[in-house]
């Protein structure tokens, strides 16, 4: 349990951390913040602090910086800060514009919190969580073409054509098609890509001969699927954070944005409900770990729902994009019940 002091302290290295991106000193907590303790005092229990693995020291620095950690001790510990009226007021714009076009909301609200969080948000539709895979079928062209239907339940389609030139081509192709109904049918399409890679890849391995052709092929047709019921803004935000720049980790960032397993490394399709909040541990590439995500279900009928989220580096102003994404998503969820009294 940390004393009234080291609450005080902590919080300040926090805030100032996120908001310079620096490490922080005790002479910065003394001019900076007043605080009205010995610089001696300070360094005391920024060491405690650090030795209870709530901050890090740096090698380039002797000042402190959150730990992952730390981060999660001053989240669980956030004040609830009420959204500015000028916030409130673009969102009110926003749903009385488009008052019978989700969709666009959507859109609006995804574009509306990275601009104003300076950060990517991401945000899924109200139907992403219940559209699942129906049936692929297999329907002749011509005696050199074929094409695949895949059909949702909630009849959107998607097809690929291939060129046959082979019968053990076609017979791939009917193998492939076989496995991917025995093993997907039922699955919510934003995790059908994931599911595909993970579940459905080893066995086309060892089933099909040109199995890493037909996998990339359909791989990008489930990935174009999800993207349907998908909004992503403000991915260059991410060139302005520091955390970010060296180059090689940025390509791994963007790289992953377009992932198959992009909604599933993130937690979107989840069932928590309020605001959750997730950091580090490799949540969007396997050696990116600065990174966090806060998200939100919004409720759109008995069984389904969309996702609302802002992505980040760990030293993101989590009191501000908390509130802000609860707000966005209680003002989404507020219209869509106010379209279905209509309806009734």
């Amino acid at each position: 349990m940390l004393t009234q002091r080291q609450l005080m302290i902590f919080k300040c290295i926090v805030e100032d951390f996120i908001e310079t991106a620096e490490p922080v000193g005790s002479k910065t907590l003394m001019t900076k913040y007043k605080l009205p303790y010995s610089s001696a005092t300070i360094r005391n229990e920024m060491s405690f602090l650090e030795n209870y693995g709530y901050l890090e020291k740096t090698h380039t620095s002797s000042g402190r910086i959150p730990s992952k950690e730390g981060y999660r001790f001053y989240i669980d510990n956030l004040e609830h800060t009420d959204v500015d009226s000028a916030f409130k007021e673009q969102v009110t714009a926003i749903v009385s514009r488009h008052s019978h076009s989700l969709t666009q909301v959507i859109k609006e609200c995804c574009e509306m919190l990275s601009e104003v969080t300076s950060l990517t948000s991401v945000a899924l539709g109200s139907d992403s969580n219940m559209d699942t895979l129906q049936r692929i079928t297999i329907v002749p062209l011509s005696n050199e073409q074929i094409t695949t239907i895949i059909v949702t339940s909630k009849g959107h389609v998607q097809n690929k054509i291939f060129d046959i030139d082979t019968q053990e081509y076609m017979d791939d192709v009917i193998s492939c098609v076989n496995v991917m109904n025995e093993m997907l049918v039922g699955t919510p399409i934003g995790s059908v890509a994931f599911r595909l890679e993970k579940d459905v890849k080893p066995l086309l391995s060892s089933r099909v001969r040109a199995h890493q052709e037909l996998f990339n092929a359909f791989l990008e047709s489930f990935v174009k699927f999800a993207q349907t019921q998908m909004y992503l803004s403000g991915k260059e935000n991410m060139l302005y954070q520091p955390e970010y720049n060296d180059v090689e980790k940025l390509r791994q960032l963007v790289t992953a944005f377009e992932s198959a397993n992009f909604f599933e490394n993130i937690g979107l399709l989840n069932d928590a409900e309020g605001v959750t909040i997730k950091i580090g541990n490799n949540l969007i590439a396997n050696e990116i770990d600065d990174v966090a995500v806060v998200s939100a279900n919004f409720k759109s009928g008995n069984n389904s729902k969309g996702s609302i989220a802002v992505i980040g580096p760990t030293r993101m102003p989590y009191e501000k994009v908390v509130s802000l994404v609860e707000y966005v998503s209680k003002s989404i969820e507020h219209l869509i019940n106010e379209d279905n009294e209509d309806e009734n």
